[in-house]
């Protein structure tokens, strides 16, 4: 008779746990796997849902994503950091309005030099085309009057230089080049780098018995550039534009700058012409050293950078 009172009551506690759980609801379901039907038909009050959770340490609570603007947002102490990260190196951007006011500078001071002697440009392309005329503008040079124009007009071409390198950068690589610093770099960097080839050269006349010669010379280089700059300024205006032909025109200006300077190599071979049986060695040693490497070295230095 115990034993049977016994086993009542354990039954009727059984029935009563049963009771307090859903009929429907395992505590060994993961509720994120089962059929949406069965969680529909399952749903009770949020209240009765955590009690169970609460009382059940064998269920499965589903996992909330957060909030999106909490994942995707970076932390506000981040943003500076990356900021600095993405900025580049030459400094801010240059718009196509700072550039052709620039230009139009530029093209105030060519007038500028154009003026100060009416017949500078004539005379410099004469030269550029003959001998006679080389040694007539080179004796017409002599002083601070007669050389001043021609300054003006090598200092012109230099600025002009210095744009075309930039401009030229620019359309390889524009995220990278089109920068203020990297303009200013190219302004300043171009006429240091023609500056320490005539001073160069003048130190070598200097130490050899070759003054005259070096300095026919170096005043060809400059009349030569003086030309050559008056070429760039409308050029440098078409580059500026970013045009559809601007990948046309500027392998066609590289290719005229070339044409210029092999014309320029061999207006000076007739200056070296009588010391080149005696000594071609160091003539050969000048040319690497002094004409082709600095060549070669800003080449690399713009494809590297590119």
């Amino acid at each position: 008779m115990r034993c049977r009172s016994l086993l009542v009551l354990l039954f009727a506690h059984l029935l009563v746990g049963l009771h307090a759980q859903r009929a429907s609801l395992n505590p060994f379901d993961i509720e994120a796997r089962l059929p949406k039907q069965a969680l529909e038909a399952s749903d009770a009050p949020a209240s009765l849902a955590h009690s169970e959770v609460a009382a059940n340490p064998f269920n499965v609570v589903p996992h909330r994503r957060a909030d999106a603007a909490v994942r995707t947002d970076p932390p506000a102490a981040l943003q500076p950091v990356q900021e600095i990260a993405t900025r580049s190196a030459f400094g801010p951007s240059l718009s196509e309005e700072n550039i052709f006011w620039l230009l139009v500078v530029l093209l105030a001071f060519l007038a500028f030099a154009v003026a100060s002697k009416r017949d500078i440009v004539v005379k410099s392309w004469r030269a550029f085309l003959n001998d006679n005329a080389l040694n007539v503008a080179l004796r017409e040079a002599s002083g601070l009057i007669g050389s001043t124009p021609y300054y003006l007009l090598y200092a012109s071409f230099l600025l002009n230089a210095g744009m075309f390198v930039f401009l030229i950068a620019r359309h390889f690589n524009p995220e990278t080049f089109n920068r203020i610093g990297f303009l200013i770099l190219c302004l300043l960097g171009t006429p240091l780098l023609f500056i320490g080839k005539h001073t160069l050269l003048y130190l070598i006349g200097s130490l050899f018995p070759l003054q005259a010669e070096m300095r026919r010379y170096n005043f060809l280089i400059m009349l030569f550039n003086c030309v050559l700059g008056l070429f760039l300024m409308p050029f440098n205006f078409l580059l500026a534009n970013q045009r559809p032909y601007s990948g046309f025109l500027v392998f066609w200006l590289l290719a005229l700058a070339g044409i210029f300077y092999l014309y320029r190599y061999l207006r000076a071979s007739a200056i070296a012409s009588k010391f080149l049986p005696q000594h071609l060695f160091h003539f050969l040693l000048y040319l690497c050293s002094v004409e082709l490497a600095p060549v070669l070295i800003l080449v690399k230095w713009a494809v590297g950078s590119s």
